[in-house]
């Protein structure tokens, strides 16, 4: 059996997380993008792992919608859930738990942020000013980064090897 990875994206930080995790498993790992590919039998794989962006505190809607219309096979499953997001410790825990059906949250394996990233040069019009507005920021710098918590993905990876 191999693991499958599926996730949302926006501006591309959540591939980058799911290229690192992907780095880090064993076996044979598969990645769906649910911007440009769509999965429709999930009965292959033994691991599947969730991940998306969260943008003025909600989960991409594709991702949302993938966790709704595949509720009761992904409960049959080993699951990790991830989040892209800017914010950590505690806000990022609540984040993910608000993010994820319920059910898919409490049967989840591991469950983790895996890092942030703000672009203000790739985001549109709209999204910079939220972003401006959700980090109080009036700073004009075009990229800040947080990267990858590359001790995160590791952690994450871990678990979904050893469950």
């Amino acid at each position: 059996m191999s693991t499958l990875i599926v996730y949302g994206t926006k501006y591309g930080f959540t591939g980058k997380c799911a290229k690192a995790l992907e780095n880090e498993l064993n076996g044979k790992v598969d990645i769906i993008n649910l911007q440009s590919e769509s999965i429709k039998d999930l009965s292959g794989y033994e691991k599947i792992i969730i991940g998306g962006p969260i943008y003025a505190g909600q989960l991409r809607k594709n991702v949302k919608q993938f966790c709704v219309d595949n509720l009761n096979m992904l409960l049959s499953k080993k699951v990790g859930l991830y989040i892209s997001c800017s914010m950590t410790g505690d806000d990022a825990i609540k984040q993910i738990k608000n993010a994820f059906p319920e059910a898919l949250y409490k049967r989840a394996v591991i469950k983790d942020y895996l890092g942030g990233e703000v672009n203000l040069e790739k985001a549109r019009f709209f999204d910079r000013l939220i972003i401006k507005m959700v980090s109080k920021s009036d700073d004009s710098t075009p990229n800040r980064n947080n990267g990858i918590c590359m001790d995160n993905v590791k952690r994450f990876a871990d678990a979904i090897n050893n469950c």
